[in-house]
């Protein structure tokens, strides 16, 4: 991985924190899974399938269910959401690329779900040239 790749991933991290901080107040961000499925809420039970497909290779699969089933009412939401890009971040080129999925494509994710948490002003935040 390059310099521009590190530097991209680093910066994509630092569009979910400050939407995080702004939004929910904190400063880091993951969505955590009850101990026991019978616990499990139905975002955790979207968190889990989405996990799943990260897992399979297919992202692109993954994020439409996401965004077919994000509830903008629910803020556990908006953190699912951004613990999955966060996750699709930490994936290599390789996968992503062999999964069809790049970083821009995690970038326009991010905004397209904030903005349906009514959180705008960071389209910019990246700069997907460099992607």
């Amino acid at each position: 991985m390059g310099y521009q790749d590190d530097y991209v991933m680093r910066t994509i991290s630092d569009l979910v924190r400050a939407i995080a901080r702004l939004a929910l107040g904190k400063n880091e961000i993951r969505y955590e899974l009850p101990a026991s499925e019978a616990e499990y809420t139905g975002a955790d039970r979207l968190y889990d399938r989405l996990k799943a497909l990260i897992s399979e290779g297919e992202i692109n699969e993954a994020e439409n269910i996401l965004l077919e089933e994000l509830d903008e009412t629910d803020m556990d939401y908006l953190e699912l959401a951004l613990t999955f890009y966060m996750d699709l971040n930490a994936l290599d080129d390789d996968t992503l690329y062999t999964a069809n999925y790049s970083r821009e494509e995690i970038v326009d994710g991010i905004n397209s779900v904030a903005a349906q948490f009514g959180i705008s002003g960071f389209e910019h935040f990246v700069d997907t040239t460099l992607v």
